[in-house]
């Protein structure tokens, strides 16, 4: 079976659409996995036709989706609760917030549908298989996976971005956009978040059970790339 890891989304529907059709073209009548590493709200014009996508995605036998949580899932939630702050509020609308709230035809993020925030809530932080760790933001080098905090899990980027350290686990990861709009592939991690509501494309890694590194990349627009030591 295939793994395919998919980077922040941010409401960009139709890149959304256009890449989950590349990738069946690639794994033909295999079975696949897609892992979704959060941000799927948010910023882009689409976010209710996202989560409609994801939300409604059980039961289908050749192609499964997991889907992790983001940062802007959990600005979101805390939006959503009634004994938010004001910060709370402002903080998630001023993120891409208010475009959300426009795809969803509502002013308050306490009146999403109660469907998609009980989706949101249950969401996993983390996916560990074939020694990889896919997470949303990356982790803290140097602590216990079991020791790692939410907010890093979500939020995190340096001291992770910049660390040589050997995460016993291939992390796969988004959150920090990548200004190249390509993947970022290093020894011990990858970055899939290729700014696809900043005008990047929407990027998918390849997996297959036998190696921890990625196979190809493909995106929203059907180019395929392999990393290149791979290519050796």
């Amino acid at each position: 079976m295939l793994t395919f890891a998919i980077g922040d989304i941010h409401g960009c529907f139709e890149k959304l659409m256009s890449l989950l059709v590349v990738c069946d073209e690639i794994r033909g009548h295999r079975s696949a996995q897609f892992v979704f590493v959060g941000d799927y709200i948010d910023r882009g014009p689409q976010s209710r036709e996202v989560m409609n996508v994801l939300v409604g995605s059980k039961g289908q036998q050749d192609r499964s989706f997991v889907c992790l949580r983001g940062n802007h899932e959990e600005m979101l939630l805390r939006a959503a609760e009634i004994e938010r702050t004001d910060r709370d509020l402002m903080n998630w609308w001023g993120n891409g917030g208010e475009q959300t709230l426009d795809s969803y035809g509502i002013d308050d993020p306490a009146d999403f549908p109660s469907e998609h925030l009980d989706w949101i809530r249950a969401l996993p932080l983390m996916k560990i298989e074939h020694g990889r760790l896919f997470v949303h933001a990356g982790i803290r080098p140097g602590v216990p996976l079991a020791s790692q905090s939410d907010q890093d899990l979500l939020w995190i980027r340096e001291p992770f971005l910049s660390s040589d350290l050997d995460h016993e686990l291939f992390i796969v990861h988004g959150h920090t956009p990548i200004r190249s709009w390509t993947p970022d592939l290093r020894a011990n991690r990858l970055n899939l978040d290729t700014g696809a509501c900043f005008g990047g494309p929407l990027t998918a890694a390849v997996f297959v059970a036998s190696k921890a590194r990625p196979l190809m990349f493909v995106n929203d627009s059907g180019e395929i790339s392999r990393p290149a030591a791979l290519l050796d």
